[in-house]
Parts: structure tokens; C-alpha cells; sequence
């Protein structure tokens, strides 16, 4: 298929974005709507040769979008937030298709690619002076160049943005890579970007591991900002260091959260649920140890019953649902062993069914197992779906240890009524991001990153826009 210039946009078709043009391709796969197993629409998988003309693209769009005024490339971006919010109807339908979200909760995920875009414009360059007799020694940022994002499935527009954003903003060019899972929003999202930046300035390529290897050995790609599995993100790591690239990865977690016995158990037990199910558990940063005071246990534990009997689980379509499916085949199937290996070890189901119904859609009703051993499956693992298992704890030293004796520390919360005792517990939690009563609930405001095994370095927040800058210092000595 010959490249046709973007102009109109459609819904339902889709292409990779290349120099700021749409490209087909003879090879094409399919993502699949998770509320029914059906293929959704055709997209091209990008061949060598799409990624090598995408990354030329880049590179050279990259001086002259460096060099153009940071308050103009501000302008440009608000302007791509304004045309995306035009659109926010046709994004939130095509998120609940390929990703499963219920219809309310997608259109807080679209709402909040133009906030996302808003706070980074708001941010400035930073930069510092150092003056004495001798000299004065300028600190300045400059951007890196061609930075390849690949986006994991979960939070398809979100992740896309977080990366886009600050990338265009500090000089950068990006060429965002869609998980194939869910690669329809991403495709179109950049798709329609090129109504606003200059060519080559933001592209998308769309396939599979193949792909995003490429990404990480082109000797012209600068940066890469990955978010996925802890797994995938050291093979990244890994190939990346061939050329010394930058990396960010931001990689799974097993959050704990904390009950301290002072809090309003009606109150917060819900809040709880919230954060363990949140997008059907699909969430690197949502809760998945829960350590719940002994005083408290079984009336905390109840509520937390008596919440999830209410969340109604089904397909977008279907109206006021909390929850939706399993994203993807291969994730049902792997939350599925933590079901079936809580049942053989004769584990406590709280709520929730030991055997899950087989449908056509990747539906799982949210279930809470009651206080399994430290060593299980469920605790040492992050099943990234929606289960979740509950202790008891007696000790505060002891449970703090209990909740840090993992490899991962990306995020984690602590609750209860006397918050500076709450912050003392949050400041001994080895995580990137802790939340003091409230569930997680990341914000562009605020560098996100993990400790351990969960990530290297950080994006958002005005700390983050480093993550896309190297540092340049310039002496100048008097005469």
C-alpha cells in the first residue's frame, strides 16, 4: 500500500505513521475484543524496512524540533491536546472495544491524555547558575533525540502520553511502539498528531517483539522508555546497553498496603477493594498483599466481602459495570493458576469462586483469598489480574519487613486515622510511589518510577523531564 498524507480520521481504519504519512503493510494481525473473543480491525505490522524509515524520519525531524523555542513546541502540544479532546467520544468507544474497560472508566483514561499534556506544559526546562570570582558554570538540558516508547496493554493511551508528552516537550522525537495487544488508540492518537507536529516529530510502528528489539539496538535511537514486565524490561535493559542508550523502565510490583488498627473500617474497606481491583487488577501499581491489623481482621475482611459482592463484572456494552474482562488470552490464563493453585493448596477463598467459569469472553469475578501463607503463589507473585490475598499482622516492624521482602517496590499504601504515624510507616516501605490513605493513584505531578527490581529512573513530574535530557554544564571564565 502506497503512503497517503494524514487528513481525515477514521475509527476503523488503521495504519502505521510514518514521516508523518499513513503506511499499510502486506503482513497485518488482529487485536482481539476481550469482552467476546472476537478479532477487532486489521493492523499492519511494521516491517525492518517501516522501522528503519520511521527511525530516519526521526532523526532527521530532530535538530530543527530541538531547535524550535520551547514555548512554541508548549503551543504545538496544547494544540494536539485541544484536537484529541475533540475526539475523546471516538477514543473512549475504541478503548472499551480493545481493551474491555467499562465505558466510565475508559473516558477517565481519555480525559486524561489532554491533563496529561496541560501539566507538562506547564513545567519549565530546568536549569541552574553557579557564580564566584572566577567564573560562572551554566547547567543546562538539552534533548537526547530519537527516543523509541513501547507502551504495554493495560493503559494503552495513559502510557502512550505519559512518554509523548514530555519527550516533545524537552526536544525529543518519539516513536511510540503499541503493545499488539491493544494497538488501536495508540495508532490512532499519533495518527492524529500529525495534524499538529511537523513529520517525524512523533510516529508509531505497530507489531510485535520482533519490533521492539529493533527498537533497542538501532544504533540512531537514543532513549528508550519501556513500561511492562520485570522480565521483558531487563532483556531491554540488556540490548540497550549496546550502544549505551538511555533507559526507563518502569516494571511490575507486588504492592502492599498497610491497615493500621485506628481506621474507619466501613470507610476504608471499600477503598481497599478499590485499589486491588481496579481495572480488573491490570494495574503495575495496584494493591496485591493486603496486611490488615489482627483487632480488625475479620470485621475489615467483611466489608471488604460486602463491597466486592456489589462490583458488577461484564462487558462495556452492558452499562454501569465496575469491572471488565482480562485484557488477553495469555493473561486470563496465567491469573488462572493463581485460582487453581489457591484451591489445591486448600487455600481460603473470602469471596470470590475457586473455579472460573469458562465464557467468551476473559471474564473473572474479583476474589479475595483469606490469609495464606507467606510462601504462596498468590503472596511472592504478581498476578496481575483479580485476586488478591489478605493477612493478619500483630507486629508493626514485623509487617513492614513482611510487606519489603520482595524483589519489586514500585508502589505501596498505608492507612489509618493518625497520618503522621502513617507517614512514619509510609517513609519505611521500599517503593517508588506511597500513597497515605488513598489507593494508587499515580499523577502526572510526580516523578513515577520504581525501587528494586520494579524500574530504573523515572518519568513525569518536573524530575521526570530529565529522564529525556542530558546534562550539558558550560564554564565560562572571566577575562
Amino acid at each position: 500500500m502506497s503512503p497517503s498524507k494524514v487528513s481525515n480520521i477514521e475509527f476503523d481504519k488503521f495504519y502505521n505513521i510514518v514521516n508523518g504519512e499513513q503506511r499499510g503493510s502486506k503482513e497485518i494481525h488482529h487485536g482481539v475484543n476481550p469482552s467476546t473473543g472476537e478479532e477487532l480491525w486489521d493492523v499492519p505490522i511494521a516491517s525492518e524496512q517501516d522501522f528503519n524509515d520511521t527511525v530516519a524520519a526521526a532523526k532527521k525531524a530532530f535538530p530543527a524540533w530541538r531547535d524550535t523555542p520551547v514555548e512554541k513546541r508548549k503551543e504545538l502540544l496544547m494544540k494536539f491536546a485541544e484536537l484529541f479532546q475533540q475526539h475523546a467520544d471516538e477514543f473512549t468507544k475504541l478503548l472499551c472495544k480493545e481493551s474491555g474497560k467499562p465505558q466510565k472508566v475508559a473516558a477517565i483514561e481519555v480525559g486524561g491524555v489532554s491533563g496529561f499534556i496541560q501539566y507538562h506544559c506547564s513545567l519549565d526546562i530546568p536549569s541552574d547558575k553557579f557564580d564566584d570570582d572566577e567564573k560562572t558554570v551554566y547547567t543546562e538540558y538539552t534533548a537526547l533525540g530519537v527516543c523509541g516508547g513501547i507502551i504495554p496493554w493495560n493503559f494503552p493511551l495513559i502510557l502512550s502520553v505519559g512518554k509523548v508528552a514530555p519527550a516533545l516537550l524537552t526536544g525529543n522525537t518519539m516513536i511510540v511502539k503499541p503493545s499488539p495487544f491493544t494497538p488501536y488508540t495508540g495508532l490512532k492518537m499519533v495518527e492524529l498528531a500529525q495534524q499538529i507536529f511537523p513529520p517525524g516529530v512523533v510516529s508509531a510502528v505497530g507489531g510485535n517483539n520482533e519490533l521492539g528489539a529493533m527498537l533497542t539496538t538501532h544504533p540512531d535511537v537514543a532513549k528508550i522508555s519501556f513500561t511492562g514486565s520485570i522480565a521483558t524490561g531487563k532483556k531491554v535493559m540488556e540490548a540497550s546497553a549496546k550502544t549505551l542508550k538511555r533507559v526507563t523502565l518502569e516494571l511490575g510490583g507486588n504492592d502492599a498496603s498497610i491497615i493500621l488498627p485506628d481506621v474507619d473500617i466501613k470507610k476504608v474497606a471499600p477503598e481497599v477493594v478499590m485499589g486491588a481491583f481496579q481495572n480488573s487488577g491490570q494495574v503495575c501499581v495496584a494493591t496485591k498483599r493486603i496486611y490488615i491489623h489482627e483487632s480488625i481482621y475479620q470485621d475489615f475482611l467483611q466489608e471488604m466481602v460486602n463491597f466486592v459482592k456489589t462490583i458488577k463484572v461484564g462487558a462495556p456494552e452492558e452499562g454501569d459495570n465496575l469491572l471488565g474482562p482480562v485484557q488477553n488470552s495469555m493473561q486470563y490464563e496465567k491469573v488462572k493458576t493463581y485460582f487453581a493453585d489457591s484451591k489445591a493448596k486448600g487455600y481460603k477463598f473470602a469471596v470470590g469462586e475457586p473455579d472460573i467459569q469458562d465464557s467468551k469472553g476473559f471474564f473473572i469475578k474479583p476474589t479475595i483469598i483469606d490469609n495464606p501463607p507467606n510462601d504462596s503463589k498468590i503472596i511472592s507473585e504478581e498476578p496481575f489480574g483479580p485476586i488478591v490475598p489478605t493477612q493478619p499482622w500483630s507486629d508493626l516492624d514485623e509487617v513492614i519487613a513482611r510487606a519489603n521482602d520482595t524483589n519489586t517496590g514500585l508502589g505501596g499504601c498505608v492507612w489509618g486515622k493518625d497520618v503522621e504515624k502513617a507517614m512514619s510507616v509510609a517513609r519505611r516501605m521500599e517503593a517508588g510511589s506511597i500513597f497515605v490513605n488513598s489507593w494508587e493513584k499515580p499523577t502526572p505531578q510526580a516523578i513515577f518510577g520504581g525501587h528494586k527490581e520494579s524500574g530504573i529512573g523515572g518519568e513525569w513530574g518536573k524530575t521526570g523531564l530529565l529522564a529525556f535530557m542530558n546534562a550539558r554544564v558550560i564554564h565560562v571564565y572571566k577575562n
